[in-house]
């Protein structure tokens, strides 16, 4: 992991905001069709647009202002790359980002699974998007690298990105995950600056979402992947058929994340450095979550090119298209939320402050805690199946004289 030097941006004594961009899965120029799996869509008489991502992103940024952007992976889609043999991926992201240029903004990039799926380039090529104008990560030789942004170096925030990992080809594993070298490097790293005693908060974004990320309460916004998987087929039986049960017992809030657990998080948790980490990936899925002291946050698409629904096999998405807001103050504090089309989204609004979500004495953190709620609500529904099964309906007393009657044979 590369340390890059502080990039000043933004006004002193003013709040630094950060817009976070994900999943555009652009496609290349002219190109009206796309190939996956079974299916082919025609992207016209399907309504999908290739511009939509580009349009939102000027709105954002006169609506927000922002001092600094960050691409969360999946920017640009390497299958109709490779499909129609076309190697002006770098062009297609530089007229993506126009926008920003022209207003002088800041920006960086985390690659996704699908940046460079299928394509006729390689994932290190797209290291070449670092020497773009305005980039943060200008001359950064991976994309695991920590630097400073802000109006002076006392004064901005330390942001963390990381590459997430590749599809991987053993389908139990999904994604090859983070490397244990960032994850080292984070610890060293943290070891640093703890010495040189920075105060900045520190914010992490990469693609997909840490593992971590699954079977946690929304502190805002929407967890919607199950349902999209269910749409599509991609749920066991019983879950389809019983999504209720499945959603009694939070089983839903799941999160497209690696089977491998690289120990990013526990590290997060363990140095203390990291508030907040953002990531892209589950198209479905916008939450503020929180767990054991970091904000787990989901970002929100902006495009519609024909993964984004899953070429329409996931169902509509649960909410407009927009974009997640950081906001750095200058007392460090930081606060997050959804900008759509008309503004900020309701409700989307949350300070990332401290968290102690667990009540203190030890009686009220067993009563409250998850796994406790879910043995209630089985005994619950156990109680309530034997009782079906056992005991018979409630009779009235003609309904009992009546049976009586045709048991003595009187009717």
């Amino acid at each position: 992991m590369e340390v890059l030097k502080h990039v000043t941006c933004g006004t002193a004594g003013k709040p630094l905001r950060i817009i976070q961009i994900t999943d555009t899965h652009l496609f290349p120029e002219g190109v009206t069709s796309f190939k996956n799996e079974d299916t082919t869509v025609d992207m016209k008489k399907s309504g999908y647009s290739n511009k939509t991502a580009k349009e939102y992103l000027a709105l954002l940024i006169k609506q927000v202002r922002p001092d600094v952007a960050i691409l969360t992976g999946d920017i640009i889609d390497g299958r109709p790359f490779g499909e129609h043999k076309r190697t002006d991926w770098l062009r297609t992201i530089e007229e993506f980002i126009d926008p920003l240029v022209d207003a002088g903004i800041y920006w960086s990039f985390t690659p996704g699974n699908h940046d460079d799926d299928g394509a006729p380039y390689s994932r290190k090529d797209l290291l070449d998007i670092y020497s773009l104008p305005y980039c943060l990560s200008k001359g950064a030789n991976t994309f695991d690298h920590t630097i400073t942004v802000g109006p002076s170096e006392k004064e901005g925030v330390r942001l963390w990105l990381f590459d997430s990992g590749e599809n991987s080809p053993d389908k139990n594993i999904r994604y090859t995950s983070f490397s244990l070298a960032s994850v080292a490097a984070h610890k060293l790293i943290s070891k640093k600056l703890r010495e040189r005693k920075e105060k900045l908060p520190g914010l992490a974004f990469f693609h997909i979402p840490l593992p971590q990320y699954m079977y946690n309460h929304p502190i805002s916004g929407t967890l919607g992947l199950f349902d999209a998987a269910r749409n599509k087929g991609q749920v066991p039986r019983f879950a389809r058929y019983f999504p209720w049960l499945v959603k009694l017992f939070g089983a839903d809030r799941v999160a497209g994340s690696s089977m491998l657990d690289s120990g990013l998080f526990e590290s997060f948790s363990r140095e203390g450095n990291v508030k907040a980490t953002f990531c892209g990936h589950d198209h479905y899925n916008d939450a503020v979550m929180w767990r054991d002291g970091v904000y787990l946050c989901y970002g929100r698409v902006c495009s519609y090119t024909p993964p984004i629904d899953w070429e329409g096999k996931g169902g509509p998405l649960p909410f407009e298209f927009g974009a997640r807001i950081v906001e750095v103050r200058p007392d460090a504090s930081v606060a997050t939320w959804v900008q759509s089309k008309d503004g900020i989204e309701p409700k989307s609004y949350v300070p990332l402050e401290h968290r102690d979500r667990a009540p203190a004495g030890l009686c009220a953190r067993i009563l409250c805690s998850n796994v406790t709620l879910k043995v209630v609500n089985f005994i619950a529904i156990l109680v309530i199946l034997v009782y079906v099964l056992m005991f018979p309906q409630y009779r009235s007393a003609e309904e009992l004289e009546e049976e009586a009657k045709i048991e003595a044979g009187l009717l």
